[in-house]
């Protein structure tokens, strides 16, 4: 007699040899958001992923401290389009302070008591940092002179894109790397000191 229960479906299965693994691994997919706590581990290094380019999540990788979840790159300006609504999702309702000090304008956007966004910049040119937040942590910082935006995982370098979004950039020297994990963890001092903030 056949069981008259649904099949249960295991939707994850994870190697952490590798990082990270799924079922649908062989299907492309989209990184949507930024690492959430999928397996109720206390860790927010699991992914929300989209496979069939809906921009509802169909899946959750699951992975460990040392990894970084592949992002698929094959349309770079849109991958950078979704990642910038990400970002005003974000910021959505903050509110800005700005001060000029000099030849120098900075900003902060408060939301929920905490800092979503920041950014100095040239008040005649407009050249500068602007840097997100998310949870406390820097999660990007975009060069406006040169285009160049950043994306981090919990202090780590996830990608790179150039010219606002024309290419991305997935691999990185050390110094490299280095650098602009230096950025993230220093672009925003200056800023939080011209407004008070600790």
């Amino acid at each position: 007699m056949k069981s008259t229960e649904p099949p249960v479906a295991t939707a994850i299965a994870v190697d952490t040899s590798v990082g990270l693994q799924s079922m649908n691994a062989t299907k492309s997919r989209t990184v949507i958001g930024h690492a959430i706590d999928c397996d109720n581990d206390g860790r927010d290094n699991d992914y929300r992923i989209d496979y069939d380019a809906d921009g509802i999540p169909d899946d959750c990788i699951i992975g460990d401290d040392n990894s970084l979840t592949p992002v698929d790159t094959s349309n770079s300006q849109s991958l950078f389009d979704r990642r910038i609504k990400f970002l005003e999702k974000l910021t959505a309702g903050c509110t800005e302070n700005r001060k000029v000090e000099g030849n120098m304008t900075y900003s902060i956007c408060i939301a929920d008591g905490q800092p979503v966004k920041a950014a100095e910049f040239l008040t005649e040119l407009g050249d500068g940092l602007n840097i997100w937040f998310e949870h406390g942590k820097v999660i990007a910082v975009l060069r406006t002179h040169s285009g160049e935006m950043f994306f981090f995982d919990n202090g780590k370098l996830e990608l790179m894109f150039e010219d606002y979004g024309t290419q991305v950039v997935v691999s990185f020297t050390p110094e490299d790397r280095q650098e602009y994990e230096d950025l993230a963890q220093t672009a925003y001092q200056r800023i939080f000191q011209v407004f008070s903030i600790d």
